[in-house]
């Protein structure tokens, strides 16, 4: 009776430390009010961040907005501090003029939708490039909602933010 028994617990022991190092699946739940999802799939989920859209340098036909991205599974940086990355957030901007758009610095965080620590920036000062995007696709709708917001109702742009970051990629 003790054998099964003391051989079933070596079993669990096991199998829970085997485990301990893997990348785990991410729960999301449910975005922030403003935020809006774009594209759901077995790698994750693409949001729209629209709590915060402004002019970009001051120009009233450029927007910028974050675009979130969620992993289905996290990704481990550094064992030792543990640093995982399980979201990130890029700065994308529309001109409502030409239908173009361009990211600039991409930042990974610790949780869903943005939150949590920064851990890892990439394309730090990038310079963005100008690409067209089909007025039918998820970005061009994006585009036409934040274009169609008159600019005097716009937030400030933000200041640019130099988050303290956790790790390197």
């Amino acid at each position: 009776m003790i054998k099964p028994l003391l051989l079933c617990s070596a079993v669990a022991l096991l199998t829970a430390c085997a485990g301990a190092g893997k990348p785990q699946p991410v729960v999301a739940g449910d975005p922030p009010h403003g935020v809006i999802k774009l594209l759901l799939d077995d790698k994750g989920g693409t949001y729209a961040d629209l709590r915060a859209v402004s002019t970009w340098q001051g120009n009233a036909r450029l927007r910028r907005f974050y675009l979130i991205n969620n992993y289905s599974e996290q990704t481990v940086l550094n064992k030792d501090p543990r640093l995982v990355i399980t979201s990130s957030r890029a700065n994308n901007v529309i001109n409502c003029d030409t239908q173009e758009r361009t990211l600039f610095e991409r930042i990974y965080f610790s949780q869903p939708y943005a939150q949590g620590e920064a851990i890892a920036a990439s394309r730090k000062d990038a310079i963005g490039q100008w690409r067209s995007f089909p007025k039918e696709s998820l970005i061009g709708i994006v585009a036409e909602m934040v274009c169609q917001i008159d600019p005097s109702r716009l937030k400030p742009e933000p200041a640019k933010s130099e988050p303290t970051l956790l790790g390197e990629l």
